[in-house]
């Protein structure tokens, strides 16, 4: 290798440690369990959100428990927006995916399709189309066309008061000094989170990865 290329090659090395953030988050245990998770990693916003995830579907899982909804619904609006530890486009998708190996399809779904109800009212139900949205998009927003049709889909679907229970109660669920207490939420989870022994990020699920991406999101490769 000449010496040229192998110094360049250093000084790209050198560049990328030299901005790599600084370690902002404590180290969980050995075997991750989704409480650590939730308490330790989406406990502060991600990809400039204005509430921590973890605090924002606490919120919403406490509504949906209010309201009598069941422990699948529960559990749904708690982990809604799990995604936006990944990534923020899509993240009904995301979350539905990085979720999908340790709850029911029920639960996965739902997450997934929140993402599209929540631009569509529904009178019957008495969901109004949040004011919050009208600020962020403008009065005539049309959502994109992939949105539509998955709204299409999911007003067809078995489950669909699952996903609409959550945009039901995410809109009342924005309380930036609410705890974010598991406890209340504690058996359910049990009961409808499978836990992997070795810890999540640590086994060989398909999302392994996801959960290691946000378990430490500061390596550098």
């Amino acid at each position: 290798m000449p010496n040229d290329h192998r110094e360049n090659m250093r000084a790209v090395g050198a560049s990328v440690v030299s901005t790599r953030r600084e370690e902002s988050f404590a180290p969980l245990p050995q075997q991750p369990t989704l409480a650590d998770i939730l308490t330790q990693r989406l406990h502060v916003p991600w990809f400039g959100m204005p509430i921590a995830a973890a605090r924002h579907g606490v919120q919403c899982g406490k509504l949906a428990m209010a309201a009598g909804c069941d422990d699948e619904t529960i559990l749904a609006c708690l982990l809604h927006d799990v995604g936006l530890a990944v990534n923020r486009p899509d993240h009904g998708w995301w979350g539905a995916q990085l979720i999908e190996p340790y709850v029911s399809e029920r639960i996965s779904w739902a997450i997934r399709y929140h993402q599209a109800l929540r631009y569509y009212p529904d009178p019957n139900v008495g969901y109004d189309y949040p004011e919050m949205y009208v600020k962020m998009f403008g009065e005539n927003y049309q959502p994109p066309e992939y949105i539509a049709a998955a709204h299409r889909e999911a007003l067809a679907h078995r489950w669909y008061m699952t996903a609409r229970h959550i945009t039901m109660y995410d809109d009342y669920s924005f309380d930036r000094d609410a705890p974010i207490d598991l406890e209340p939420f504690a058996d359910i989870i049990g009961r409808h989170f499978k836990q992997p022994k070795e810890g999540l990020g640590n086994d060989t699920g398909s999302t392994a990865h996801m959960w290691r991406t946000i378990i430490d999101p500061t390596k550098l490769l």
